[in-house]
């Protein structure tokens, strides 16, 4: 998930993966708290301090979640020029991902 986000950023190379780490928390506790959003799948990303090498056993793989997320990135970092609009882009989004059954815990499931 983080190769994902990182590619959907305006970066190269690996100067700001600790910052894109730490955002990407970020989103998710946005989603997770403070919009009650059900993620489907775990996010479990971390950098070794010494050898800077990213482990990532993030089971999160829906496209639109992380988009959601790459999204929350951009705006928190680089002081972009568009932030309005990617205000406007993450705020719709995560309420798409609030009314959705699918993220909101309230999808019927039958067994």
């Amino acid at each position: 998930m983080f190769k994902e986000v990182k590619s959907m950023l305006p970066v190269s190379g690996n100067g700001y993966d600790e910052e894109i780490i730490m955002h990407i928390s970020g989103a998710v506790l946005d989603l997770t708290r403070t919009a009650h959003i059900v993620l489907p799948g775990s996010v479990n990303i971390t950098r070794n301090e010494t050898t800077g090498v990213i482990t990532d056993t993030s089971t999160l793989t829906d496209r639109y979640v992380i988009e959601t997320i790459a999204i929350y990135c951009n705006m928190h970092m680089f002081n972009p020029p568009n932030i309005e609009y990617l205000e406007r882009a993450y705020k719709s989004k995560k309420g798409s991902l609030q009314l959705s059954r699918h993220y909101n815990g309230s999808a019927v499931t039958t067994e």
